[in-house]
């Protein structure tokens, strides 16, 4: 597989989603296949077709693709064993590629359905709310934590940019290299959920996520955690494998 340079989320990371005068916001669009694998089957055989069949497909618009499986969960949260994550530059793109893939990769999409049965797929919208610094290569794994999020009484969209700042200060003062991004449904998302978004913050290792936690409770303890916007449910940890990487 060629190796290109990535970060944490490379698709999301080179659109420059937020500028670095903090002043603007750019988004992207996500698709997510919820799945369960069928029986005498298992991770590495999804792995393995996906790295091989999907990545040789050729989509019309760039497109960016993982395999997200639980590493923490619940029983109660989900109950999937795996996930694909899509990621193209805007609905438009998204749409576009999804003519393609109808069309051309059909073949393609009965390898993966006799490995998995999936139960839901859906669209979100994307704003990048920090920026990764950590560098990998197409392949790589590194760890998605997400968490259900609402607005504080008297809090909106609005009040967004500002936390923002405070958050990436304080991320920067323990050393986090991950980025944060902020997932709205769209199309095929759950009509039950009662969240407004959802809050998904990349590390580069297990060990970075646990450090994470440790400052959190911290600074819960000191009365300095910087969150005055949203309050958000404890986070649920997925593995994501990077399999297709495209910038061009």
């Amino acid at each position: 597989m060629k190796k290109l340079t990535i970060i944490t989320i490379t698709f999301l990371a080179s659109f420059g989603i937020l500028a670095d005068d903090h002043e603007a916001y750019r988004t992207v669009t996500g698709e997510v296949l919820q799945c369960n694998l069928k029986d005498g089957k298992d991770v590495n055989d999804v792995l393995k077709m996906v790295k091989k069949d999907w990545y040789d497909l050729e989509y019309p618009a760039p497109y960016e693709g993982w395999v997200l499986t639980p590493t923490l969960f619940s029983s109660t949260d989900g109950g999937y064993d795996l996930a694909w994550a899509g990621f193209t530059f805007n609905n438009l793109d998204m749409g576009t590629t999804l003519d393609w893939f109808y069309e051309n990769g059909t073949k393609v999409f009965s390898k993966w359905q006799n490995l998995v049965d999936c139960s839901s797929w859906s669209h979100w919208d994307i704003f990048e709310a920090r920026t990764p610094t950590g560098e990998f290569e197409e392949g790589d794994q590194n760890y998605w934590a997400f968490s259900s999020c609402s607005f504080k009484e008297g809090k909106g969209v609005s009040d967004l940019m500002e936390n923002d700042k405070v958050w990436n200060a304080y991320l920067d003062s323990i050393g986090h290299t991950g980025g944060v991004w902020r997932w709205w449904p769209g199309g095929g998302s759950d009509t039950t959920a009662s969240n407004d978004f959802y809050i998904n913050i990349g590390f580069n290792s297990m060990a970075e996520y646990g450090a994470a936690r440790d400052a959190r409770l911290q600074n819960m303890i000191a009365g300095s955690y910087p969150e005055g916007v949203a309050d958000c449910d404890q986070p649920r940890v997925y593995s994501a494998n990077n399999i297709k990487a495209i910038t061009n």
